[in-house]
Formats: structure tokens, sequence, C-alpha cells
């Protein structure tokens, strides 16, 4: 197996590490890429405390079906009171909600099948992004210490997964 690219980036005491989509070549669906989600989720599980997402409606339903879109939409935590509507010319092209992060949602995301099932979301620590997915270009991990970007490393590893650190500046 090829190694997983993983662009990495110092954000003042922060490391990003952005598994690139197209550069990787690998469907969303693909192991490899199952466990670079893993690993991020195992580095910051005890930090996450919110969620955010992004979704279109038809494209939703489309890719799940109507009642596992809303089933999912109501696990994840989408209520009318929290959910947005975003318009462009008078016509809803998205929508969004935040949420408080449980165990729930947390092993909904683990054990997720196909990274891209929600095109756009953001596992937060307060207001800060530790794990971010945007339709389906990048998967990226913001470890806020050396302590977490190490355990994140270590679970490629332990994973089996090999990997290649790309410096950007």
């Amino acid at each position: 197996m090829n190694a997983v690219i993983l662009y990495t980036r110092r954000i003042e005491e922060a490391t990003s590490f952005e598994f690139n989509v197209f550069d990787n070549q690998f469907a969303t669906e693909n192991l490899a890429v199952r466990k670079v989600m893993m690993a991020m989720l195992e580095s910051v599980h005890p930090y996450l405390t919110q969620l955010e997402i992004e979704y279109n409606d038809s494209m939703l339903v489309e890719k799940l079906g109507a009642r596992r879109a809303g089933e999912l939409l109501r696990l994840l935590g989408s209520t009318k009171e929290n959910t947005r509507e975003h318009r462009s010319n008078d016509i809803v092209v998205s929508r969004s909600f935040h949420s408080e992060m449980s165990e729930e949602k947390y092993q909904y995301f683990y054990h997720m099948k196909d990274i891209a099932e929600l095109p756009h979301y953001r596992l937060k620590e307060g207001n800060e992004d530790r794990i971010v997915f945007y339709f389906t270009r990048y998967l990226q991990l913001i470890a806020p210490d050396q302590q977490v970007a190490a355990t994140f490393l270590n679970k490629l590893s332990s994973f089996s997964l090999p990997y290649k650190l790309v410096a950007i500046e």
C-alpha cells in the first residue's frame, strides 16, 4: 500500500494534519481513509465538546434516503430551533446546525463507513476546530499540542497505515 500523504503546518501551539482527498486518490469509503478518521477521532476524543454540520437536503436524501437522512440528522442533534438555512437568491442551498457532542455522536463518526456521508462537518473543542471534513476536498485534524499530534501518528502506526508527512509553510 502506498503511504497516505498528510500535509502539516503549525498554527501557534497546534499542528494541522490535512488529508487531501484528491492528492491521496482514495475513495472516501476506503479503509485507509476510515483509519485516518479513526486515528484523528481517537487522538482528540477527550477534547470534543461541539459538533457543527452543514448539508443539502436533496443531496443527503439522495445519498441516504429520506428516512435514514431524517434519523441521522436527529441523532446528530438537528432541531427546528438550532437549524439555520443558507440561501442564495431566495433558494435554500444548505442548512447547518450546532449541537453538543455526545458519546453516541462520537460513535457515529468513529464507525462511519464513508467519511463523506455528510458533506461538511466540524468536531470542535468549544469554538476551536479539532476535526474538519470539507465537501470531499479534505479531512483535517488540528492537534492542540504535541502530545495529541504524537497520539495521532501513533494511532496511524497501530492501524498499520503507512503515512508521509509533507510540511507546508
